[in-house]
């Protein structure tokens, strides 16, 4: 699938506000099979810039949450011990860490 630097830039901003493939082709007008197709190959620049934009709002919200548990809340504690527990697990299960 051949897409417009146009349209890269729209779906990586349409990711990043978490919509879903689907919703994605339907608003950019784009076939739907094809799209999805270019999604499964991780060197497709549809794939590349839907995952960057889904990754930059992830980015985002983790910092809000960071700088929030170093404010002391319960909640944004809790939420950070879960992404720091996710990461170890990602690296136990890839050999990443020593």
């Amino acid at each position: 699938m051949t897409l417009t630097d146009q349209q890269l830039a729209d779906i990586e901003e349409l990711a990043g506000l978490f919509l879903t493939p689907d919703e994605i082709a339907i608003l950019l007008d784009l076939d739907f099979d094809s799209f999805i197709q270019s999604l499964q190959n991780k060197k497709s620049p549809a794939y590349k810039h839907y995952f960057r934009g889904k990754t930059t709002s992830k980015k985002t919200i983790r910092q809000k949450v960071i700088k929030m548990a170093h404010h002391g809340s319960p909640q944004a504690e809790e939420m950070a011990n879960d992404y720091l527990a996710s990461q170890n697990l990602f690296e136990k299960r890839n050999h990443v860490r020593p």
